[in-house]
């Protein structure tokens, strides 16, 4: 029996339902890092949990979705679960509301507790929504000649809601909503949904049936459309379903479903190892923003849509297994090409006079786009290919669904904690594209046909061409999980300097020779201040958030020994390097952590126990936000002594910044006392780095300089902004109070972007 044809109007509301709830996956899961970063960072391990959760939510959910399509298919059905899927959604507020200030959970490890709670609050939601693909699919598709076409036109859409999700977080609702706010509208905007998908009348798809024989006449429409759709195939004239294919083909996949599901995980793992090989590529390039993740992301889902879309179309017209073997081919020589497409890119300069987000998009675009939607283009064909009738739709694309997301899960997990670190972007690329050679061939039965044989050699060759010309060599001293990591000799200011690049920014220059050397302005005002603290104080405690290249602990540890350090640096490596070459003392005192900074205030940090807290984990414009809410500064006000100092480090613009105006406003409300500090050298406005200082009892900073002469410093580096400046600067604009729920930081440095591309030369 098959399904009766749905109306133009029937698909409209079947596509508005795949979009809606793909997109509202992708908006909970970035409002994830946001809810949850209080009780557990925001690490990579964070985000890590959060994705595979999310994804294993999707890959799980596709499945189930699968499964039910076999007892039949509504807009019931649909409109049920978008409901469902809209009262699950408000499920993370419950569970941020039970737990308050996170203390009951911190008997629980770090890594447990983040995959718990990340688990409980986003996987119900996941889960639930992601069944609706199938079920549409299921209810939309009339026969088999069009399965490509439509399956492809639900991936790209659900691809697209994605894509709006990502931009309309990212650029809107973060900058413009607290988070509880945008949860809700999610939920509500699926449950509008849910009703707009329950009118009277409505096309239901019934219950899978075992195939019975059909009468010709009854059969040859049904016949019709697939040789329509799939020009010199062969029709089952009992079915008017899919044949065997043709000899010399290639294998059957409808014959061999764990080899259809091993496919479409390949590719979406490759898809998944290439985005985030794309953060690490660009980030020298272009740096690590909200930016940068932006254009990445928005690029990598319109490759992925164009692709589905291709795929259908391709997957229609030509629904062959050596027509999916070549354009494996194509995705491998796509891949091999970005290495030399992006140092060809950058030795030019050719995007170099675009503006900073044209640019990013431009250069993520120019060397990403291509190979995506190549990748973009497998899972369709392979869902026409395993199809053998329209009955069993919903169940194959459920099952296909479900493993095309445990490969990105995989591919995301492998990629993020592991491949980068262990071989390197570059390697990694030419990995992948090997390994898409070898399904290729596999799947085109490569020794059957001569030329898909000399296609496959060419790509092989081309792939060794680029190996030996040192294309697919790692660019950096060493990668990890956070940072392209450059170790280079350089000169400044009439020294010979060793410095430290984090991806494209030097970190630290350390004179190997000379403590004193600091470096960058706001390193001295650092070292004045911690002057400042031993002066009043037999043995200073001192914690440092963001160790970097251990700049300011080694002048501790050398010129206030009786200092107590502790740094806590969220990248290992960093820490590793800094302590072996940057002239730390082999049997140092500094007590080292390799942790978010806000789990080691709340997990480890004594109360009331510092005279000094010195925030300074800002790798150029990107700064961790839950490090900068009110509710992490009454974090460190807690921990500080009765006379203690928080120093505040932020890089902005006065009088136009908005970051620093906020980052200001947010200290006041904690902080009784609040001074803005300087380079005296530079003067009070400007671009650059400014320290915001507070305490609760009164600094006394204007009996620095009288110190520092004592000591001998004739000129301290440490200017105060005047109070009235001070005052001008926060009247000027809004001054945002940055708290856990409402915390745009990254959209706030964005606009850093567009005044330093004011004046820029």
């Amino acid at each position: 029996m098959a399904p009766p044809t749905a109306s133009r109007l029937d698909v409209l509301r079947a596509a508005l339902l795949v979009l809606v709830t793909s997109c509202a996956t992708l908006v909970l899961e970035l409002a994830a890092a946001r809810l949850l970063a209080p009780f557990i960072g925001a690490s990579l391990h964070t985000w890590t949990s959060i994705i595979g959760v999310v994804l294993a939510g999707i890959s799980v959910g596709s499945y189930a979705g699968g499964q039910l399509s076999q007892r039949g298919a509504s807009f019931r059905w649909l409109a049920g679960l978008t409901a469902l899927g809209a009262a699950l959604a408000l499920l993370p507020l419950g569970w941020v509301a039970v737990l308050g200030d996170g203390a009951g959970l911190r008997a629980i490890p770090v890594l447990p507790r983040t995959f718990l709670l990340t688990f409980l609050g986003f996987f119900p939601v996941s889960f639930v929504l992601a069944m609706v693909t199938p079920l549409a699919l299921r209810l939309l598709l009339p026969d088999l000649g069009r399965a490509g076409r439509i399956g492809g036109l639900l991936y790209a859409l659900g691809t697209l809601g994605g894509l709006a999700g990502n931009f309309l977080t990212g650029f809107v609702l973060v900058a413009w909503f607290p988070v509880p706010t945008i949860v809700l509208t999610v939920s509500g905007a699926l449950l509008l949904c849910a009703l707009l998908a329950l009118p009277r009348a409505s096309v239901a798809a019934p219950p899978v049936q075992a195939p019975v024989a059909r009468q010709g006449s009854a059969s040859e429409p049904a016949a019709r459309d697939v040789a329509e759709a799939a020009p010199g195939a062969e029709v089952d004239p009992r079915t008017g379903d899919m044949a065997e294919a043709a000899p010399g083909a290639g294998v059957d996949l409808r014959t061999r479903p764990a080899l259809a599901c091993f496919l479409v995980a390949c590719a979406s793992f490759c898809t998944l190892a290439i985005e985030l090989a794309a953060s690490r590529i660009l980030a020298p390039t272009v740096g690590v923003s909200l930016l940068s993740w932006t254009g990445i992301i928005g690029v990598v889902l319109t490759g992925m849509a164009l692709g589905n879309l291709v795929g259908g179309h391709l997957a229609d017209r030509w629904p062959r297994q050596d027509v999916l073997a070549a354009s494996m081919l194509v995705a491998a020589a796509s891949c091999l090409l970005i290495p030399p497409v992006h140092q060809w890119l950058v030795l030019t300069g050719l995007f170099d006079g675009l503006g900073l987000q044209a640019r990013i998009v431009a250069y993520t675009a120019a060397v990403f786009l291509v190979p995506v939607t190549a990748l973009g283009t497998l899972s369709p064909q392979v869902l026409r290919l395993a199809l053998a009738d329209v009955g069993q739709a919903g169940r194959i694309v459920g099952r296909l669904s479900a493993w095309s997301t445990a490969g990105a899960l995989l591919g995301s997990f492998l990629t993020g904690w592991w491949l980068i670190a262990k071989v390197g972007v570059y390697p990694l690329v030419a990995g992948a594209s090997l390994g898409l050679v070898a399904l290729a061939a596999f799947v085109g039965q490569v020794w059957r046909r001569p030329r898909f044989f000399g296609a496959t050699a060419g790509v092989l060759a081309l792939a060794g061409v680029f190996g030996s010309l040192g294309l697919f060599a790692s660019p950096c001293t060493e990668e990890t999980d956070y940072f392209c990591i450059n170790i280079n000799q350089v000169e400044h200011d009439g020294r010979k300097l060793l410095a430290m690049q984090l991806d494209h920014l030097t970190h630290t220059m350390v004179d190997l020779e000379d403590p004193s050397y600091l470096g960058y302005p706001h390193g001295y005002i650092h070292s004045e201040v911690v002057r400042h603290v031993a002066a009043r104080t037999v043995e200073p405690r001192v914690l440092v958030i963001g160790g970097g290249g251990y700049v300011v602990p080694r002048w501790v540890e050398t010129y206030v020994p009786q200092a107590r350090m502790e740094v806590v640096e969220i990248d290992p490596a960093v820490t590793r390097i800094a302590l072996e070459r940057f002239g730390v003392k082999p049997d140092t005192r500094i007590a080292s952590f390799s942790l978010d900074g806000r789990q080691y205030l709340q997990e480890m940090a004594e109360r009331g126990a510092y005279d000094l807290i010195i925030q300074d984990a800002v790798n150029d414009l990107s700064v961790p936000y839950h490090l900068m809410t009110r509710e992490y500064d009454e974090l460190v006000r807690s921990l500080l002594k009765p006379d203690g100092i928080y120093l505040l480090t932020v890089i902005d613009e006065i009088p136009r910044g908005a970051f620093l105006r906020a980052a200001i406003r947010t200290v006041q409300e904690v902080f009784p006392h609040v001074e803005l500090l300087h380079d005296a050298r530079s003067g009070s406005k400007g671009q650059g780095v400014y320290i915001v200082a507070g305490s609760v009892r009164p600094m006394e900073l204007e009996r620095l300089p009288e110190l520092l002469k004592g000591l001998g410093i004739e000129k301290p580096r440490t200017g105060r902004v005047p109070r009235a400046e001070i005052d001008a600067y926060l009247s000027a604009g809004p001054a945002l109070l940055l708290t856990d729920d409402f915390a745009p930081v990254d959209n706030l440095l964005a606009e850093l972007f567009l005044l330093r591309e004011q004046v820029a030369p």
